[in-house]
């Protein structure tokens, strides 16, 4: 199954990209927005599903504008974790673990969707598409979190333990008000405007230009409902682009190219009376990001799950000369440096008050472009401000998809 999914996804044709040419050619347009993958060891690297996008451009509201009608949809089998205790305490220094494995982590089967409308409001002539858009969309996911994971190679013992502890947990964290102990059935409206003049060159594979979004989701309490809540949140993301330096522009394929990004997310999330454990732990926007000590990477996932979270990321990206093509998509290897800064506090309903604070790491890279598809990332991570859970000083991390 991994295998067929990569497969998919790489040879899919690029015809049916929302592009300026399929514009032209037909008002349907779809594309692949992400693989899922599975969390082992670490590192999610298992491909298990992946998410969809297919859309429809209305004949025109207003002139001079798009008005598209955009549905998406998207499951896997995926890990879930947490580093709360079951009374919402979290976990922030490396002698306060949730089980022997260091954290609480689950199975996770799941399917995410989202149905709705874009409405240009401004035209982008250099890129033929809407500058600034308003969106509305309707929201929906169900997760469900099955028994713990345990790794190969673990004892009939070890595993009855891990999984004892995580059952227990479950139990406690319901008891305690917890409504998505087991999974979640949720339900939101989400509505924005964005501004899109961002630019790709196909050949140097760099990024130009800016991109930012602002954004309101609410979720109903429905009280009957698997994972009742009722939290809303608030978004704002930018990201920028600028080339460098470019060898040999007149080549047909890159020869190396530099180019630097910046991203920076501000988000926001509160509840009157259940806040579903995914969005304390994740970024809010069209795309929804991982939380702050995955953003700001180098820290465990899952951690820092605050309320209130800022980050500002910084790469400097080196593109070396493509390997090899096909079908009209490269092969390329390149390199990064970065340096990524954030801010987290307030820990919903946290019964201590654990204090925020500032995480800061910087790190370095290898990376390659998997025919126009994604990138698998080798990093080796050094955090400079806060510390890992654990104490590591330095973390290696593998990953599939570029971090912005």
């Amino acid at each position: 199954m991994a295998v067929l999914i990569l497969l998919v996804a790489i040879l899919h044709p690029a015809s049916g990209q929302e592009d300026a040419d399929a514009a032209e050619s037909s008002p349907l347009f779809y594309r692949i927005e992400d693989v899922r993958r599975y969390l082992t060891w670490g590192w999610n690297l298992i491909p298990t599903g992946i998410d969809l996008t297919l859309g429809y451009r209305l004949p025109p509201w207003f002139y001079g504008v798009q008005t598209i009608l955009q549905t998406t949809i998207g499951g896997g089998y995926e890990g879930f974790g947490t580093f709360r205790k079951p009374d919402y305490t979290p976990n922030v220094v490396k002698t306060d673990v949730a089980d022997p494995n260091g954290n609480l982590e689950f199975n996770s089967p799941n399917i995410q969707w989202q149905a709705g409308i874009r409405q240009g409001i401004v035209w982008n002539t250099a890129e033929d598409r809407n500058l600034i858009e308003a969106f509305l969309y309707y929201r929906g996911r169900y997760d469900r979190y099955l028994s713990g994971r345990h790794y190969w190679g673990s004892s009939d013992t070890e595993i009855a333990a891990i999984e004892a502890s995580h059952e227990a947990w479950q139990q406690a964290y319901k008891i305690n008000g917890g409504s998505d102990a087991y999974g979640i059935f949720g339900n939101s409206l989400f509505t924005g405007l964005s501004y899109d003049n961002l630019h790709f060159d196909s050949r140097t594979k760099a990024s130009h230009g800016t991109y930012a979004e602002a954004s309101v989701e609410l979720s109903p309490y429905f009280p009957s409902v698997m994972g009742a809540s009722d939290f809303w949140r608030i978004n704002f993301s930018t990201k920028t682009f600028r080339t460098l330096y470019e060898a040999r522009p007149e080549a047909p394929k890159n020869i190396f190219t530099i180019y630097a990004g910046s991203y920076l997310s501000i988000d926001y999330a509160d509840a009157r009376r259940r806040m579903p454990l995914y969005v304390m732990q994740s970024f809010g926007g069209t795309r929804l990001r991982e939380g702050l000590a995955d953003s700001v990477r180098g820290f465990e996932k899952y951690s820092w799950d605050t309320q209130l979270k800022i980050v500002h990321n910084l790469d400097l990206r080196f593109n070396l000369p493509v390997l090899y093509s096909f079908r009209g998509r490269d092969l390329m290897p390149g390199l990064v440096a970065y340096f990524d800064l954030g801010y987290g506090t307030r820990y919903w309903r946290d019964p201590v008050g654990t204090p925020g604070g500032f995480l800061g790491s910087t790190g370095v890279g290898l990376f390659l472009d998997l025919l126009d598809f994604t990138h698998a990332h080798a990093y080796a991570h050094f955090p400079l401000i806060g510390e890992r859970i654990d104490g590591a000083p330095v973390a290696l991390d593998l990953a599939i998809k570029v971090h912005f």
